[in-house]
């Protein structure tokens, strides 16, 4: 079976263009504005027929690919464990407040490149008044375009074409410096946060843990080694809270024992006597038992501290203080493997790109005290000779 492209006129002048095939006993046809689109949409309808991987075309209301995507793709991979809850909330919200409004009534066969353009018109505009980052962009055009690909390869299918391949991609600028604390403005801080316990004992263990902010919430005593008194200890990180739901931690990496000083954990043990274990035993937690809802702890408690302490800017909060952790370990001269290992991430790649302007100034540091040094001699080997001459003395 070839196929073949029939042209018609118009009355306007116009001219359209049927694809016409055969598949599975009966004769099909689309049409097309132009030629061209038509050849090649055939070109492939007939090979697929030929390789066997044709599927029928059902076409229904974008609106309801996605709510059968939510039933039979969303829901099921929670529930099979290979998408996290957290994950699945994330989607489900892109979907509902930014997809669903934007194409719930389109029919599925008749979606196209020119409609999502026209969608990414509306987004770019709020890109440019900075009401929506870039980033938020790409993860909804990464989210429809999955869901697009699973209709494809439904039977029979929602669509035949997914036209989000068509889009042209945004091009990311390069992140900005994560916003950390320097020593200075850590002691303000802590100075600030002293006035309204146990609010200080959260920021320290933040500061030095490296925690991120659903690991350090969803923390229960269990998961505190307390050592032996002298050198400090360790807390497990096995769980993390998002939007009051207990998950596991943000990857397989993040699943992972950290060092904390001793000097914390002596806190820790105090605090422990003025909030002790009620029900599941989770160290920052409500009367209730539950855990501190991190946003609500972010708004109401960190927002008033960092003002307080004159560091309110935008970004900053918890994140800030494991940015400054990671800055701590750098400028001291930890391995770089360890310190991945500390914070979790997959690979000590990840945390040099992250940190790669703290990596540059300590190197520069290092370079300046080196030249220091040098300076203290008339020239290196007068400087080797001196100290020569002063060991056989």
């Amino acid at each position: 079976m070839k196929g073949m492209i029939i042209t018609r006129g118009l009355a306007d002048g116009s001219k359209r263009y049927d694809a016409v095939w055969r598949a599975n006993g009966r004769q099909r046809s689309k049409t097309f504005q132009r030629a061209h689109d038509a050849e090649k949409f055939l070109a492939d309808t007939v090979k697929k027929v030929h390789d066997n991987t044709y599927r029928d075309l059902r076409p229904v209301l974008v609106g309801e690919v996605f709510d059968r995507w939510l039933t039979h793709s969303l829901d099921v991979r929670v529930k099979e464990g290979s998408l996290k809850p957290s994950t699945a909330k994330s989607y489900r919200s892109m979907l509902e407040e930014h997809l669903r409004p934007a194409f719930k009534e389109y029919r599925s066969d008749r979606l196209t490149t020119e409609a999502i353009e026209e969608w990414r018109g509306g987004l770019a505009a709020k890109i440019a008044e900075k009401t929506l980052a870039p980033k938020f962009y790409v993860n909804l055009r990464n989210l429809l375009h999955a869901i697009l690909e699973w209709a494809i390869h439904r039977n029979p299918a929602y669509l035949a074409h997914n036209p989000t391949k068509d889009l042209e991609r945004l091009r990311l600028p390069k992140a900005k410096k994560r916003p950390h604390f320097e020593p200075e403005q850590i002691d303000e801080l802590l100075k600030a946060a002293e006035a309204s316990p146990p609010d200080d004992t959260i920021i320290r263990l933040a500061l030095y843990s490296g925690l991120r902010r659903g690991e350090l919430f969803a923390l229960k005593w269990e998961d505190v080694d307390w050592g032996n008194g002298r050198e400090g200890g360790q807390v497990h990180v096995r769980r993390s809270i998002y939007q009051g739901a207990i998950t596991s931690p943000k990857t397989e990496d993040s699943d992972r024992v950290v060092d904390i000083p001793q000097q914390i954990l002596d806190e820790l043990a105090l605090y422990r006597l003025m909030y002790p274990a009620v029900g599941e035993g989770f160290i920052f937690r409500q009367p209730s038992g539950c855990p501190l809802d991190p946003d609500a702890w972010h708004k109401e408690r960190m927002v008033p501290i960092l003002k307080q302490a004159k560091l309110r800017a935008p970004l900053t909060g918890l994140h800030s203080l494991r940015h400054s952790y990671v800055s701590l370990l750098i400028a001291q001269g930890e391995d770089i493997r360890y310190i991945a290992d500390q914070v979790g991430h997959s690979s000590t790649r990840l945390t040099e790109d992250l940190y790669a302007h703290v990596f540059n100034r300590v190197k520069v540091e290092a370079m300046r005290r080196l030249g220091a040094g040098m300076r203290s001699s008339k020239n290196p080997a007068e400087l080797a000779r001196t100290g020569e001459n002063t060991r056989e003395q």
